[in-house]
């Protein structure tokens, strides 16, 4: 992934995702960190391979307050991420 990709990538909607860590996998443009926040919410991303990204999701105020899962892609990471933060903000 390129850097200019990874830049129009991060910004969805109301959630904006930053890179934490880079260089480890691929060239220095990798990703391997990066999370996102939203109301007190945290969402993280970890790469762990060039096909395995682990999600975890901390700080949520209903159960599971704690959760993560591993995806074979950056963006159904993401998808999945946003949707538990998403569904525990509108239990509020």
């Amino acid at each position: 992934m390129n850097l200019q990709a990874y830049l129009k990538g991060c910004k969805r909607g109301e959630f904006t995702w930053d890179c934490v860590e880079s260089g480890t996998y691929g060239d220095g443009n990798s990703v391997d960190v990066e999370n996102t926040d939203l109301e007190g919410r945290i969402a993280f991303i970890r790469r762990c391979s060039s096909d395995c990204f682990e999600a975890e999701i901390d700080n949520l105020d209903y159960e599971p307050h704690y959760d993560e899962k591993e995806f074979t892609s950056r963006r159904a990471a993401r998808n999945w991420c946003e949707k538990m933060i998403r569904n525990d903000i509108k239990k509020d």
